[in-house]
Formats: C-alpha cells, structure tokens, sequence
C-alpha cells in the first residue's frame, strides 16, 4: 500500500497548496500579462477621473474655491501617504497570521479591492458640503492605495527574468493608457449629452468605470500568484528581524529606520527623483489643462476631453518602450521623453500668448506631444520599480519588494498633495472665481495664472526630472551582472571571489561598497548548505 504523507491542519503549511501560491505555466506571457495587468483599472477608476476633472468638477458644481478643493486633495493625501507607509509591512507580514495564509499576504487585499472601487461613485455627487467632499475623497485615496501596493509586488514575486518582468510591466501600462483614454473619451462623449451646466455626467462616467473595473480585479485575483512563506522560513525570518532589531521585537523606532534605509540605496533615491518630479509635473498638467482650455483658449469641456483622449497613442506608445527598454538604457528613454514633454510646454505658452489661427491643430499637436512623453514617463518608472528591491537585496539579503512599494506610494502621495493644493492657492491668488452652475467668466489674472502653471510649472519639472535621470544607471545590462552575483552569494558564494567590473556594477547600483556589505560574509563564516529563504519571503 502506498504511503502517503498526512497533511497537517495547523493553520499553516496546509494553505501552501492554493493556486494563488503556485505558477501556472513554465514562462510569463501576454495572457497572463494581461491577468496581472488590468488590475491597474482599479486606480484608473478611483483616481484617473479625479486627476483629470474632480478640482473642476468642485469648484464648477460644488461651490468651492480652488483652494478649497486643493487642500481636500492634500488632506486626503497626506492621510493616504500614512496608511501607505505602514501598508507595504502589514502586506509584508500578515503571512503570520492565518487570514494571511489562507488568501494570501498580497491576494487578500486585491480580492479587498474588489468592491471597494464602487465606493468611488459617491465623490460625484454635487451640491453638498465640504465636509462631505473631505471625507469621501480621504475614504477613496486610502483604499486606492493600500489596496494596490500589494499588487505592485507581484512581479518580484511571480518572476525574476528581466524580460518577463518588461512584459508584465508594458501590459499593465497599455492597459492603463487605454483606462486613461476612456477617462477622457468617455466624459467627453456625455458632455455632448448634456448642457455644460450639468453634473449628471461626472456621476454616470464613475458608475460605468466601477462597475466594470470591480469584474477586472476578479480576474487578476483568479490569474496571478505569490510566494507562500512556509513556516520554516517563517521562524528563519523571525530570526532575522530580531537580529537586526538587536535582539529585541519591532517597534514604531525600528519600522521607521526600516523606512528610512530604503534610501540607503542609490538606485532607489536617483528612481524616485526622477519619479516624484515628473509626476508632479504630470499632476500640474492634469488638474489645469481643463481649466487652460476652457479659460485661456475659450473651448468647451469636451474638447478638453476629447483632446486628452489622444492619450489612446499610450498603446503603441507602451508596446515600442517595452521594447526598447530591453536594448537601450531606461535613462536614454526618460530623456527623450521628457524632451517632448518640454516641446509641448512652450507649446502651450505660444498658443496662450499668440493666439495662432488654426488653433485646434496647435493643440493636437501639443497633446501628441505631451501624451508620448507622458507615457514614457509612466512606463518607465513602473518598470524599473520591480528590479530595485533585488538591488536591495544584494545589500540586506532580504526582499522587501512592499516596504519599497510603501516608501514610493507614500512620497509620491505626498507630493501629488502638495502639486494640486500649490496650483489650487495659485488660482485663488490670481483671483479664480468659483461657481454652483457651471457658467462662469475669469479675470485676466487668473487666465493668465493658468497658462504659467500649464507652461512653465510643468517645464520646470521636467527639466528637474532630466538631471535626476541623467544619473541613473539601472538597466538590462547592468541589472543582470547584478542578478548573477546576488544568485551566487545566494548559493553560498564568498564575497572574496567577486570580479572586479561586477564589483563596480554593483557599487554604482546600491551606492553602498561591496566590502561593507555584511549579510553575505555568513558564507565564509559558515559553509553549509545554501540556503536563499530569506530572499524568497
């Protein structure tokens, strides 16, 4: 009779043989891309619309001042940066608990997202107070966000090939650009529907985008996986943390030293300089561009729209940079994308200013522009973003993908609140008037306040962002010579034996000296099996 072992109940190793712990299929395609990737609707539907038409939307059919509505944005930022800080660790850690096992660490907060996308629809209400706007808007950024940081580790843990990482990545950003299209698309369809002095059109664009996206998070719970943390490596883990903590347990000192020493790493502090500048400039661009063609160039909201659904050029936009980024280096494409990015901002001051004839192809132009190198500023980043914590690991011997992910979606939140409530009290200072009706004309100080932030706010960005990325060194080629001596030391390789070009491949990655590295010397110390849990985890 066959012997067959018997499975244990004990809340723990028996959950290891769930689907969403295993891999489905030798390599990492376009269909399961896809599964991942249209999961990147769910922030589309919570947060696109809001970048592109809710500081209208406030102070067009709420009564609020510009400014009003920009410190609710900051508010609900600020409180969504804190959630977010702590969300990568209890992602990281709730495996210790038997929830975490069962649905998984990451794929319980995606299943989470699910209905939580439909409580969008309730910032598009008008006519009600500001304490009503405040805290839908807080509710809505806080659930966008922790919710999504566990799904942004996925490709650290479902793959460690560069290209099948680039795939996953370039699916999710064609997905977006194609979320972001309707966001615009699909507003500027129902604008011609209804008079301009009407809010009905806000709310039904929420209500199509969430209900649709509720059935996507589904699919990305049903087609994606993550590592499980067996309860060995678990108590190997717990180990570790208690060594690095000097023996004692975590406290609130100790996460924000965690925090902190992700800035450790150069690749880390170089990526989010040139991530938080040239998104702060993409915010600048969003939440004034309806107010720019409508007040300075003297158009209707659905043109806004309609011109910003040009941003459908994001799909063969993402499909040629997935490419590329695998033959030449991420800083040659940041470069060239923000180059056009620039073009676009004197555009838009020469249209401002001279007042062109043919107006409409000026603007088609410079929304061309802008849109391209608007998404190779979202793809790139978003694909360099999974290979950092690899980085990192070469110099703490541990993968901590969603601390990474808590760091970048807390300052990025940070600095996403302080771009809408600068450009909010810049309207209020030039004399922008608000309105409950929809109809409303604008001093010349205010249209001119709008054409500086819509120009040179988002010029001067980029350009910071350009000397960020001038610096940056993570690519292909140099991420693979690093990938090859973390596999090494991660098999019991000593640190003596490094070669002297990877030796500065690394160093230019982590910006830590590979001799000060203390992990790794347990190699020397120790010559016993390998063992690689700790990065696994």
């Amino acid at each position: 009779m066959e012997n067959k072992k018997a499975v244990v109940h004990d809340g723990w190793d028996e959950f290891a043989s769930k689907k969403i712990y295993h891999s489905r299929g030798k390599k990492i395609g376009i269909g399961r891309s896809l599964g991942f990737g249209v999961f990147s609707m769910f922030s589309i539907s919570m947060q696109g619309l809001v970048g592109a038409w809710l500081l209208f939307f406030y102070t067009t059919f709420c009564g609020l001042s510009a400014g009003q509505g920009a410190t609710i944005f900051l508010i609900g930022r600020v409180a969504d940066a804190i959630a977010s800080l702590v969300m990568g660790n209890i992602s990281d850690n709730i495996y210790k608990f038997k929830i975490g096992r069962r649905f998984g660490r990451r794929h319980i907060f995606i299943l989470a997202a699910a209905p939580s996308v439909l409580f969008a629809i309730t910032l598009w209400v008008a006519g009600m107070s500001y304490w009503y706007y405040l805290i839908t808007y807080v509710i809505t950024t806080i659930l966008m966000s922790v919710l999504q940081i566990p799904w942004e580790t996925l490709p650290n843990e479902m793959t460690k090939d560069y290209n099948e990482r680039t795939t996953m990545s370039t699916v999710r950003m064609v997905i977006a650009g194609l979320g972001n299209m309707l966001a615009q698309f699909v507003p500027a369809q129902l604008f011609r529907f209804y008079p301009k002095t009407s809010p009905v059109p806000y709310l039904i664009m929420q209500v199509m985008f969430s209900v649709v996206t509720f059935f996507l998070i589904v699919i990305t719970y049903k087609t994606t996986w993550e590592h499980f943390v067996t309860k060995k490596e678990a108590k190997k883990l717990q180990a570790q943390a208690l060594e690095d903590n000097g023996g004692k347990k975590s406290s609130l000192k100790s996460e924000l030293r965690n925090y902190f020493s992700t800035f450790r790493i150069k690749s880390f502090r170089t990526h989010m300089g040139i991530y938080l500048s040239s998104y702060f400039a993409a915010i600048v661009w969003s939440t004034t561009f309806v107010y720019y063609i409508v007040f300075v160039v003297g158009k209707t909201t659905s043109v806004s729209g309609m011109l910003q659904s040009l941003s459908i050029v994001s799909v063969p936009v993402t499909i040629l940079a997935g490419y590329i980024v695998t033959k030449i280096s991420p800083r040659a494409l940041y470069l060239f994308g923000y180059s056009l990015i620039l073009i676009s901002a004197i555009d838009w001051a020469f249209i401002g200013l001279a007042k062109p004839a043919g107006v409409m192809i000026w603007l088609i132009v410079g929304t061309l522009l802008y849109e391209i190198g608007l998404y190779i500023l979202y793809f790139v980043p978003w694909n360099v973003f999974p290979f950092i914590p690899d980085v990192d690991t070469l110099v703490t011997g541990k993968n901590r993908a969603g601390l990474f992910a808590s760091v970048m979606v807390f300052i990025n939140q940070i600095s996403q609140g302080l771009a809408s409530v600068i450009v909010g009290y810049m309207l209020d200072f030039s004399g922008f008037r608000q309105s409950t009706s929809g109809a409303v004309s604008q001093p010349a100080s205010a249209t001119n306040m709008i054409l500086f932030i819509v120009s040179g706010g988002v010029g001067i960005m980029i350009i910071i962002a350009m000397l960020f990325a001038s610096r940056f060194h993570l690519s292909k080629k140099t991420f693979n010579v690093l990938a090859a001596e973390l596999t090494r030391l991660q098999k019991g390789g000593s640190m003596k034996d490094v070669k002297p070009d990877t030796k500065r491949i690394c160093e230019q990655l982590t910006g830590v000296p590979y001799d000060s590295i203390e992990f790794w010397r347990r190699n020397d110390q120790q010559p016993t099996t390998p063992n690689d849990s700790s990065t696994k985890a």
